[in-house]
């Protein structure tokens, strides 16, 4: 037995954002993830993610919240993400989350949608998604150094902010793959909140970072490029270094065995934390 469905089950709006924000940071205590989030914290959070009234539901039980799933959704690609899923300690022995996450995966798969991803967390180990059918797919980790050593400069480099625009035909190294917030329309949507940089020779984009400059430290989420050439990510960590530096430099969303986690581990960053993409096929639920 799995216990017993919430009794009121709702897509998230306007009217339930308290009762959201009361799951959320209750359902992190004591976690790594740990949010502390007021009503106007909560809505810079939702302009960032845009996430999915429609595709994000909350559980009641006896007219008490219990548990809450956020996705957001990439209606061209057919897929979804989820942001955060957790429910109230009190309902946990009650396999609620377990109820809600199933009811999120029918609505999405009965709107079309074939995949659904999502990040595993420290505190769990990464074989506990099995039980929600959400398979490892790669590892990934945030990186971190007081100030990155880099190699004397490359004159042949010349680095400046591009519009996101100028990704839609960018064509990045075979085997790269992406996190959900390295994605383009995730990129567009994030733009008022992001600085984008290339690195360009003769004049042709070679690679690009994206910075976010509203962090407390010198944080990038992407760095990626057209070749194995390292060049290009050097000098874009130089901009970054001499135009907006505040330490420690942070990376975000690094995949093992990439074009960045290449570049930055020969820049002396290390990983602070791993984890792991999640994957599950809607269709075959």
């Amino acid at each position: 037995m799995f216990g017993a469905m919430p009794s009121d089950v709702r897509t998230i709006n306007l009217q339930n954002l308290p009762d959201v924000i009361h799951i959320m940071n209750e359902s992190s205590r004591g976690m790594s993830f740990e949010w502390n989030l007021d009503l106007f914290s909560f809505l810079a959070f939702l302009r960032y993610w845009d996430f999915s009234y429609e595709h994000s539901l909350i559980g009641y039980v006896e007219g008490e919240p219990a548990a809450l799933i956020i996705n957001c959704i990439d209606p061209a690609a057919h897929e979804a993400y989820t942001v955060y899923w957790g429910a109230l300690p009190k309902f946990r022995t009650q396999r609620i989350s377990f109820l809600l996450f199933n009811e999120s995966c029918k609505k999405l798969r009965d709107d079309g949608y074939f995949l659904l991803h999502g990040s595993s967390v420290p505190d769990r180990p990464v074989r506990r998604y099995r039980f929600i059918q959400a398979s490892p797919q790669l590892s990934v980790v945030d990186m971190n150094a007081d100030a990155p050593v880099l190699p004397d400069p490359d004159p042949t480099i010349e680095v400046r902010p591009i519009d996101v625009n100028d990704l839609a035909n960018f064509s990045i190294a075979p085997g790269e793959s992406f996190h959900w917030c390295q994605r383009l329309p995730f990129l567009r949507n994030i733009a008022p909140y992001q600085d984008l940089l290339g690195a360009f020779r003769e004049n042709v984009l070679q690679a690009y970072a994206v910075s976010l400059p509203r962090a407390r430290d010198t944080t990038i989420s992407d760095l990626r490029s057209a070749s194995d050439d390292p060049s290009p990510g050097y000098e874009l960590l130089r901009w970054l270094l001499t135009h907006s530096y505040r330490p420690p430099f942070t990376a975000l969303y690094v995949f093992e065995q990439s074009y960045a986690h290449r570049v930055l581990t020969a820049a002396g960053c290390s990983p602070t934390r791993q984890f792991a993409t999640l994957s599950r096929d809607l269709r075959a639920a």
